[in-house]
């Protein structure tokens, strides 16, 4: 196998084992703050559809439009803390998470992985 083609199946593995993971919230996101891919589990968190996802704001759910956390991920390139949401039900879900940059296609994005705290 060559190895750009073993790099394509690296990653739609990772692609596939990330959109499939039970009980963490995946949300990638771009330089002006909207988010461009989620997981199923970040769906069904939120309680949105992909598609109402994907291209919202992130913070958009959060009282203060989560802006304390996004400084922090602006000087880290790894930062991590707990906030809470409220969903459009009334739901109010307090989250543990954690936001990396990393390069999609060459560009910076930033991924942040949450799970929920009980």
């Amino acid at each position: 196998m060559s190895e750009n083609t073993q790099q394509l199946l690296q990653r739609s593995l990772l692609g596939e084992a990330v959109d499939l993971l039970e009980a963490t919230a995946v949300f990638v996101w771009n330089e002006e703050r909207r988010y461009v891919a989620v997981n199923e589990y970040a769906c069904r968190l939120v309680g949105l559809s992909r598609e109402e996802l994907i291209g919202m704001r992130v913070g958009a759910l959060s009282p203060d439009g989560a802006e304390p956390q996004l400084a922090q991920t602006r000087t880290s390139p790894v930062a991590t803390g707990t906030m809470s949401f409220t969903r459009r039900d009334g739901e109010i879900v307090d989250l543990e998470w954690t936001t990396l940059h990393t390069r999609v296609a060459g560009l910076p994005y930033m991924v942040s992985v949450c799970r929920r705290v009980d």
